[in-house]
């Protein structure tokens, strides 16, 4: 519901361009950031509500390409410098090249990143500089090299970067003599640093960064791996921090849909403990029992466990049923459609799928809540498959924080969201 729902309030795009042409003076002033759709209220013509799709209008960075071909048995790549426990569940792998200003900025919401998730995620950086480009970009590797050596990588990384347009246009005689600065402040034995550098120690690992990127089909950094899978989301920090949430997703995701355990004709209701209060759901086996067996199948495993409600939008609707909060999660599969059961949004509280437009077969476990009739009726009935009606709690529906964490353009900060505690599935209700 939170990409589709609304008018679209689009901003202008940055094209992110190859290191070669970059120019740009301020990546933090003119940086992409899409816009997602503003929710109408119900009596205006909505886009229906969708779930576990990725952003249509967010910036594409197919120019930095990632890995096209699996290079050959004996292709060992650079080893690279690592931050970050070895067992984490993400690794994000980084091919850069300190003059160029898309790694820079890159580089800044890595960490910002890993501060964020420091158990869970593991940063690998590895060379690949454009040395027809830029002009210091191979005594610059050197450098970090030369650093590396005194067991200094990271913070001559951060030196680098961090003072990046402080000497991207000097001279490289000039940015030869800075580097000896650089060297000082990170606390190098300068002596040491300066006689490996002129001497080209680090030299041969030019070479070595190039062959490693050609050997994977790399045509530009910043290239990012995400456990081992190239990005090409969202050129900015949402856009990475939702692939490091629906990456941390994957281990919890199911092989197949489950199999029918539920008895189609017995009632069912459902439990929704949140932080606002109880949300009680007598469910409709009878009208939707794929959809239902699927829902107390994820209820019961936990699924559902500590969810946000990342979509509230007052006398509209409230969604929830993503663990990783992004709207783009599933549980790994998706379930065919029930929405032909007769049933309407005709009133508050009824309980349906979410799913991307167009797909009909295609939700998996989010879920909303009605909070009023949705209109126009074409775009809701028939379109999506209630499975279920609010008999006890709807204050408590009504009450949730106002909510769109996928969009970053209406919704800059948005608060952290009610949470889902668990669902107790139980015999008996209304169904």
């Amino acid at each position: 519901v939170r990409r589709w729902i609304g008018l679209l309030a689009l901003l202008a795009l940055l094209a992110l361009a190859a290191c070669d042409s970059e120019k740009a003076s301020d990546p933090a002033a003119t940086a992409t950031q899409a816009a997602t759709a503003t929710p109408l209220p119900p009596t205006a013509t909505a886009i229906p509500p969708t779930a576990t799709s990725p952003p249509t209008d967010a910036p594409a960075r197919s120019e930095l390409a990632g890995p096209t071909a699996t290079p050959g048995d004996d292709y060992t790549p650079l080893e690279g410098h690592s931050l970050g426990p070895e067992d984490a569940a993400l690794t994000v792998v980084m091919y850069g090249d300190f003059q160029c200003e898309p790694c820079a900025r890159y580089a800044r919401d890595l960490e910002v990143l890993r501060s964020r998730y420091p158990d869970a995620m593991r940063l690998i950086w590895r060379h690949l500089p454009d040395t027809r480009a830029h002009d210091k970009a191979a005594l610059a590797l050197q450098a970090s090299e030369a650093a590396a050596a005194q067991g200094q990588f990271w913070p001559m990384h951060d030196q680098l970067f961090t003072h990046q347009a402080e000497w991207r246009d000097l001279a490289p005689e000039d940015f030869r003599a800075t580097l000896s600065d650089y060297a000082a402040t990170v606390g190098l034995d300068v002596d040491r640093f300066d006689a490996e550098l002129d001497a080209g120690a680090y030299a041969p690992l030019i070479d070595g960064a190039l062959e490693d990127a050609a050997a994977l089909e790399l045509v530009g950094a910043p290239t990012l791996l995400f456990n081992g899978i190239p990005y090409s989301g969202r050129d900015d920090l949402f856009g990475l921090e939702e692939e490091v949430r629906l990456a941390l997703l994957a281990p919890r995701q199911f092989a197949a849909a489950p199999p029918m355990t539920i008895d189609p004709a017995g009632p069912l209701r459902a439990t929704i403990a949140t932080e606002k209060g109880d949300i009680v759901i007598d469910l409709f086996p009878r009208d939707a029992p794929v959809t239902v067996n699927n829902f107390v199948f994820l209820a019961r495993s936990g699924w559902y466990d500590d969810n946000t409600f990342h979509y509230v939008l007052p006398g509209y609707l409230a969604q929830t049923g993503d663990p990783s909060g992004t709207g783009r999660g599933s549980p790994g599969y998706t379930i065919p459609g029930e929405h032909d059961n007769g049933l309407t949004f005709d009133r508050a509280g009824l309980v349906a799928m979410a799913h991307p437009p167009g797909t009909p077969d295609g939700a998996g476990s989010e879920f909303f809540i009605t909070l009023a009739p949705l209109a126009p009726p074409e775009e809701w009935n028939g379109q999506y498959t209630i499975f279920g009606v609010v008999v006890d709690g709807l204050d408590v529906v009504q009450s949730l924080t106002p909510r769109n964490a996928n969009d970053p353009i209406n919704f800059p900060d948005p608060p952290p969201g009610d949470r889902v505690i668990s669902i107790t599935i139980t015999e008996g209700g209304g169904s």
